[in-house]
């Protein structure tokens, strides 16, 4: 009996051992932990800045094009209308014929 009572002892006396050396662990592991969260945090920050900074670029880009864009199209239409209405009756049909054919595939 002295023997399962000395074995148990043993184990709770290891347990209690283990666990005090992994809170001595944690405790020595924590600035380190929190430097690093820290630093991810940063790192995400500047992360997240520099995407808004590029998507605000690629926005004024798209509108800059699209201004220039339109500018050149109306001053084709002004100074050639007939070609204007033939380009623009060729897009219609091309696209017709697309959609046309994009709904037969469907179907079938």
């Amino acid at each position: 009996m002295s023997n399962t009572k000395t074995a148990n002892e043993k184990i709770s006396s290891l347990g209690a051992g283990i666990t005090s050396q992994v809170e001595d662990l944690v405790d020595e592991a924590r600035p380190a932990l929190d430097r690093m969260s820290h630093r991810v945090k940063d790192e995400w920050h500047d992360l997240t800045e520099s995407g808004k900074e590029a998507l605000a670029d690629a926005k004024h880009k798209l509108e800059t094009e699209a201004k220039h864009v339109r500018l050149t199209t109306e001053h084709m239409i002004h100074h050639d209308p007939i070609r204007s209405v033939l380009i623009a009756a060729g897009t219609g049909a091309a696209i017709a014929l697309a959609a046309s054919w994009f709904m037969r595939s469907r179907s079938q």
